[in-house]
């Protein structure tokens, strides 16, 4: 009896195991199409957001009723977007054609440093590109990269479309719940499990999105103030890279300041603008930003880079992204089912998940559901 229980353990491993390569094979192979709906439902979670925030102004709320405010929403929001990635499609191409006269500035302070303490040390930018970017074409990339910035209207279209529908298919989610789940007690747990998910990554989303915003108008003044080149580029993709957990606010730091240092060499102005931006870096993201968002994912902090590392792998940039709120998303729903409950409970960060049972705070007026 042992031997056939330790037999059955064993195959359910390994199945779990199969299941997880096939599964992000799948996520893998369907980016294409995967990508532009689940960054649609992220936007339709911050449309929702702050549709509901607006409402809290007396006189808009007052005027404004709920489906012109969630239209408006859309609309600025299209336009803000819209506005952006023409902005960074603009700024891209200088920014990559300034790169060589940087690194050959940077070259020469590298080599005077190197020189003062007698070691032989050469920076060239032929040399960056026979050593970094042999096995990489850098400049298919910046094509691609172009390329698929000036198809960034469409591809915006489609995204705010999918938002679109998302937000009103919920309307008649309430219907479909309860033609799957006639008994009233499991259609208040699924709800329990809607209203979990949904608050979560609605909270996470359009709070994070603050909060970058935030940091990367205190960064683009800092680059201002030191009078860097192309400062509102580089504090745009401090914003972008502030979604991605620990690591992408200090990888988008490094860029701004190679620039720096082949812009001025290896002076006060460097170190202070350092200074300056470390310290906004650990006053958002170390201070302020936990503050705000409380324990809204309650993740690990190793299941947070193991997921970092495993959703980059599958989307790239975008699963980098996306990877905190898809991984809280998949640790939710684990939570309400008896075989997967311990797994989840190992992905959290103090052992505590969403209870299985509950009885939903009415929302909208439908009965406990969003």
């Amino acid at each position: 009896m042992s031997e056939t229980n330790t037999s059955l353990r064993v195959a359910s491993v390994s199945l779990s195991i199969l299941a997880t390569i096939a599964v992000g094979w799948f996520l893998n192979a369907a980016q294409a199409i995967l990508v532009p709906i689940v960054i649609g439902a992220l936007l339709a979670f911050l449309m929702d957001g702050i549709s509901r925030g607006m409402s809290r102004l007396p006189f808009y709320a007052t005027l404004v009723p709920p489906w012109m405010r969630l239209g408006l929403t859309t609309i600025v929001l299209f336009i803000l977007l819209a506005v952006l990635i023409s902005f960074f499609a603009r700024n891209l191409d200088p920014v990559v054609r300034a790169m060589p006269a940087y690194l050959a500035s940077l070259s020469a302070t590298v080599s005077e440093i190197a020189t003062r303490f007698d070691v032989e040390f050469e920076l060239t930018w032929q040399s960056v590109d026979r050593l970094i970017f042999d096995n990489i074409d850098v400049q298919q990339l910046i094509r691609l990269t172009v390329n698929s910035l000036s198809y960034s209207a469409g591809y915006l279209a489609l995204v705010f479309l999918y938002a679109i529908l998302f937000l009103i298919e919920r309307d008649s989610i309430a219907v479909k719940v309860a033609a799957i789940v006639p008994d009233e007690r499991g259609r208040k747990s699924v709800w329990h499990t809607i209203d979990l998910i949904t608050d979560q990554i609605g909270t996470y989303f359009t709070t994070k999105t603050l909060i970058n915003a935030i940091l990367g108008l205190v960064c683009w003044v800092i680059f201002l103030l030191f009078g860097l080149e192309f400062a509102a580029f580089f504090a745009v993709v401090t914003a972008i890279f502030n979604y991605i957990p620990y690591v992408g606010s200090w990888i988008a730091l490094a860029l701004p300041m190679l620039f720096a240092v082949g812009a001025w060499g290896i002076e006060m102005n460097v170190f202070l603008m350092f200074a300056a931006l470390c310290a906004a870096q650990f006053v958002v993201g170390y201070f302020w930003e936990p503050r705000l968002m409380g324990r809204s994912m309650n993740l690990s902090p190793v299941i947070v880079m193991i997921s970092l590392a495993a959703w980059a792998a599958i989307w790239g940039l975008i699963g980098a992204i996306l990877s905190v709120i898809l991984t809280s998303a998949i640790m939710t729903i684990m939570s309400f089912f008896k075989t997967t409950r311990p797994i989840a409970i190992m992905l959290t960060n103090n052992g505590e998940v969403p209870a299985t049972s509950a009885t939903p705070t009415p929302k909208n007026g439908r009965d406990g559901r969003v």
